[in-house]
């Protein structure tokens, strides 16, 4: 049985990870900000307190692990905050996986590192060009990973919007929250671009779980994923509104920023098992909280 540390263990995708590993027989050791939130329920046997700009909270990773899997982040806030938390937070986290003689790490980073895409089409080897503060930080962690490829074996998921029964950040989520309170109009942009720029929980989850237990490798590698089969953005929508009963106007108007999806070679490479768009969109309607 391992010993595997999950960062932002309340987080819903730190949750789905924690339940997986449990469920395989690993011991997990689940962080938060603090240990004075609520933490009854959640998948871990132990809960140490972890604050990603207090380098000091980071002697609470004490003992043996087998590897390191890192999901806590701040995903809004000052370039300042986002860069101490998401930046130095892995400094902070490197070094101590280094101290502890980890076996593997792996980062959540995500699609926001490229900011504004003005291609059709984003992998693996596609530039980072410039970024949003959020893509920055995240850009920077991965920076400062491999930096360290010859110490800590490590891998990043970019990973797009997450799809789940709680996700309530990505633009699609808020159109879910917007259409399941009965809102009169709804805007949106781009209906028959091929969308697959979503993920769920669980495959995600899986996708972890894959590479914790796959062999070591000397080359760190930054891979984004998304689901198979795009299909226009059109569809989602109406699958969405579907499930949540809406009765208001769709307008669907000019876009701001060019569309692009997600090609996930890379991923699928190190044993990545996407599922379609739609699977992906029909399971999240199906365990969605209204």
């Amino acid at each position: 049985m391992s010993r595997i540390l999950v960062t932002g263990i309340n987080s819903p995708l730190g949750q789905a990870v924690g339940r997986k590993l449990i469920a395989e027989g690993h011991s997990v050791v689940g962080t938060v900000r603090s240990l004075k939130i609520k933490t009854q329920g959640l998948p871990a046997n132990e809960l140490i307190a972890l604050d990603l700009e207090d380098k000091l909270t980071f002697i609470n990773i004490v003992g043996k692990f087998e590897s390191f899997v890192h999901i806590a982040s701040m995903n809004e806030g000052s370039a300042e905050a986002l860069l101490k938390s998401t930046g130095l937070g892995m400094i902070y986290l490197l070094d101590r996986a280094k101290q502890l003689d980890i076996r593997r790490l792996v980062h959540i980073s995500s699609m926001s590192i490229h900011g504004r895409v003005s291609i059709k089409v984003v992998d693996e080897n596609t530039s980072v060009r410039h970024s949003v503060p959020v893509g920055a930080a995240k850009w920077a962690a991965e920076c400062f990973i491999s930096n360290e490829k010859s110490s800590v074996d490590a891998v990043s998921i970019r990973s797009p919007a997450i799809a789940g029964p709680y996700a309530n950040r990505h633009f699609l989520a808020k159109i879910f929250l917007d259409m399941a309170r009965g809102l009169d109009k709804i805007s949106l942009s781009n209906p028959d671009h091929l969308f697959n720029n979503i993920v769920h929980e669980c495959v995600l989850a899986d996708f972890i779980i894959t590479l914790l237990d796959s062999e070591s490798s000397p080359i760190y590698r930054a891979v984004p994923i998304g689901s198979t089969e795009p299909i226009p953005l059109r569809e989602i929508i109406e699958v969405m509104a579907k499930a949540t009963k809406y009765k208001g106007q769709i307008n669907w108007i000019e876009p701001k920023t060019p569309p692009f999806r997600i090609d996930s070679t890379g991923a699928i490479e190190l044993g990545y098992k996407p599922i379609t768009t739609l699977e992906t969109i029909n399971r999240w309607m199906h365990d969605a909280k209204l």
